[in-house]
Order: C-alpha cells, then structure tokens, then sequence
C-alpha cells in the first residue's frame, strides 16, 4: 500500500511540482543505497536543488549513494580560493563514481550579469575541476557539468539576459574542454533547453519555481533529454517514468492541436484572399440602406 502511495505521489510530482512542494527524505531514505555509481554533488544551489531530485529522476535511490555537499548562494571563486572541493574530498566516505558540479552563475549575478569576468569565471571552475580530480581516490572519477539554462525572467535587465548567459556558457565550457582535466569532465548545454518562443529568448516559466532554479519537471526533462541518465547509467523509477509519459503524451497532444489551429486558420486566410474582389464605397443614399461598402465585380470589355 505504501508504495502505492509513494507511486501516485511521484506520478503527481512530475507533473509539474515545485521543489518547495515535497519532501523527498522519506523516499530518498526506503532503499538501501550501495557504493557502486555513487554520486557527489558539489556547488551553488543548481547542484544543492538537484540533489534533492536525483533520487527520484533517475530512480537513484534504489541503487546507489547519492551525496549533497553542494553550497547555495556560494560561487566559483569562493571554491577555487577556499579549496572547498578539497575538504569535500577528504572528509567523503565513499569513493564516489561521479561528481554533479554546478558553478558560475552567482558570480554572474553577483557582478549584474558582467560578461568581462567569464574568463576569471571559467578559470575558478577548472581550478575547482582540478581540486576534485587531484584529491578524490577514485583516478577514474567522472565530473558532470552542464552549466544554467537561460533564466525565465530578464534578470540582467535590457533584454539581454539570454544573450549574456548564453555567453557565457560558451566561454565556460571552451575553458573546461580545453583544460588539462578534459577527460574527467562531460559537459551539457542546457542554454537553450526550456527557451520559449516569443518570450525575448528567456526560458518557460513552466519548468522553473523562481526566475533560476528549475523545479521537478524542468529537472526531470534535463536529466532524462539531455542523457544525463545515460551517462550516470541510471533507471528510472516507474512512477517517474509514468509520470514523465504521461507529460510527454500530453505535450504531443497539444502540439497536435495547435498544428491544425494554425493550418485551418492559414487556409482561412487563404481562402479570404483568393475569394476577394475589389471593394468601392457605395453612394451616400445608397448607404443608408445598404451599408458602407458594396461588392463591384469587374467585367470583362465586349467588342461590339
């Protein structure tokens, strides 16, 4: 009965709760993690959210550990210069498989979305990179970094959020794969992922529970789209399975719907044109009785 219960409150969940909406100790808690594929999450608050998620998006919690030493609010130069991914290292217990690491996007916002410091940005992120590799047991660890996909709101102000963030991203991620960790680290561009058109290139307010942070579902779908869960090796649980579906099926319907709106009211408008003839004003007497405008067909000229 219990898991019953567990599934339908999962099911619900992926369908659109936010982070503040559950919480996920007592699922996180029902199985008996092991070692094998465990995974560390290091950052800001992206990482720190998502730890609270990636027991149930990837069903994690039925097979391996999963740990959340991830900081909100802090940035990457706090990291780089305080060797924070070191003592993370040095007190873990496990020799974790894995590392979720998330930073760069509060020394951003900290310095109103200024793009000239993305190269000290990226820089911080590679020397926090190098703590982790230097100083985990594990010579084979595997870093994820995916970066921020676009806000839902103009939070750099004159339109150019977008813009800014995707950026950089890009400068980011250039500095990471062309550092000396390179083979350590899987990158994901999320950028773009939940842009939605006509919205000045900002994210669907949709998947995100504030203007940054992505909420269950905005979660869900860059976990599972973006082959996160494949390179974790990770299986979903059947009620988030069912629960992520279930949203997809309905996108699909929606989307359906809206192609045949657009294509019967384009043919509309089509059919309006092709059948228009040329429209005079009428004289004023004849107005008064039967309108402003009238209909002259155009007659072709006859010999005579």
């Amino acid at each position: 009965m219990k898991s019953i219960y567990t599934a339908l409150s999962l099911l619900l969940l992926s369908t659109g709760a936010s982070a503040k909406d559950y919480d996920y100790s007592d699922y996180i808690n029902a199985a008996e993690p092991t070692e094998e594929g465990s995974i560390l999450l290091l950052g800001d608050s992206w990482a720190a959210i998502a730890g609270d998620y990636a027991a149930n998006i990837c069903g994690l919690s039925n097979s391996r550990l999963v740990t959340n030493d991830a900081k909100s609010g802090t940035t990457a130069a706090q990291w780089a210069e305080g060797e924070t991914a070191v003592g993370s290292m040095e007190k873990a217990e496990y020799d974790y498989e894995y590392v979720w690491l998330s930073l760069g996007g509060n020394d951003f916002l900290d310095n109103k979305c200024d793009i000239d410091i993305s190269e000290e940005v990226a820089a911080n992120i590679v020397t926090v990179i190098g703590h982790i590799v230097d100083n985990s047991p594990n010579e084979d660890i595997k870093i994820l970094y995916f970066g921020y996909s676009v806000p839902s709101d103009d939070v750099c102000g004159n339109g150019i959020t977008a813009q800014l963030f995707e950026e950089q991203g890009a400068i980011i991620f250039d500095a990471i794969k062309t550092s000396a960790y390179a083979d350590y680290v899987t990158t994901f561009d999320i950028s773009e992922m939940f842009v939605k058109w006509g919205n000045g290139g900002l994210s669907d307010s949709y998947y995100y529970y504030d203007e940054i942070h992505l909420n269950q579902m905005g979660a869900a779908q860059t976990i599972e789209l973006k082959g996160i869960s494949a390179v974790v090796e990770g299986k979903d649980n059947p009620a988030h399975l069912a629960g992520t579906i279930i949203t997809t099926l309905l996108g699909l319907v929606m989307g359906v719907i809206g192609l045949v709106l657009a294509v019967n009211f384009i043919k509309r408008k089509l059919a309006m044109r092709n059948s228009s003839a040329k429209v005079d004003l009428l004289e004023p007497d004849e107005r008064a009785e039967t309108g402003d405008y009238v209909v002259v067909k155009e007659e072709k000229a006859v010999m005579a």
